[in-house]
This record gives structure tokens, sequence and C-alpha cells, in this order.
């Protein structure tokens, strides 16, 4: 006889905390959905080597790094700005076709990281890291760009 109290008391049990998770889940705000980054175009910004910006938009470009020392920096900004501040830039994140795909995740705390043209059709990173303002990150995009 207990046999036959005790099935249906877990079953009602069950239903109970079946709901109870059902009715608490029902307030929590859901997650945003994932937002795909389209390619966008504007002019270079370089508050600093390893502050870069176009359109207003934070970027890191895949595949380098300014991984110069601090003593470095200034110099090193200087000769940049010199040569590509206010260029204008076409600019892919990462995941549409660029030599990070796969390798890195599409931002990096809030820079979204792009591969970046310039108006000739070179690669901005190509050209930072032939120059030695930035180093190619072999981890990333092997040999692509110049490694410090």
């Amino acid at each position: 006889m207990n046999k036959w109290i005790a099935i249906p008391a877990v079953g009602l049990v069950f239903a109970v905390g079946f709901m109870a998770v059902i009715v608490s889940q029902r307030d929590k705000p859901r997650p945003k959905p994932r937002v795909t980054l389209s390619p966008f175009t504007g002019h270079l910004n370089i508050p600093s080597i390893d502050d870069l910006r176009v359109g207003g938009r934070k970027i890191v470009l895949c595949g380098a790094a300014s991984t110069k020392p601090l003593a470095l920096r200034d110099m090193v900004t200087e000769a940049a700005r010199r040569d590509f501040q206010g260029m204008i830039l076409n600019c892919k994140p990462g995941g549409s076709g660029t030599p990070c795909d796969g390798k890195t995740g599409a931002s990096l705390g809030d820079a979204v990281v792009v591969q970046c043209l310039m108006p000739d059709g070179a690669d901005l990173a190509a050209v930072l890291t032939q120059k030695g303002l930035l180093c190619g990150q072999p981890g990333q995009v092997g040999s692509t760009y110049r490694a410090c």
C-alpha cells in the first residue's frame, strides 16, 4: 500500500519542481542575439600605436600587434601617424575572409579584430609589419606578416 502512495507523491514532487524551474526562468532577461559585423570603411585615427581606430571604431589588426618596448611607443606612434593618419581604409571583420579566420575571436575587449586594406589594396598590417612598426603574430597568421 505504501508503494501506491509513494509513486504519485514522487511524481507530484517532480512536477512541482519542474514548474518551479520554468517559472523562475520566466523573468530572466534573454541573452542578446549575436551581432554579425559587416565590412566598414573610414578614416584611420592613431591615438597611439596600440590604439587604432577606423571610422570611430576601435580596431585590432588581425595578426599584427605592438610588442615594442614602452620607451619606443611614442616614436613608433609618430611614425605611424606621419605615414597613415587620416588614410581611408576598407576593413573586414575576422571571420569574413581574413588571415585570422578560425584562429582568433571577432573582438578583443572593446576592439573589433579586422583586416584593413589601404586605397591601393595593400594590407595595412602587412605594411606596418614590413616597416617594423608592428610585429606579425605567427601564432595567429603563420608567416603572413613579418614577425619581430
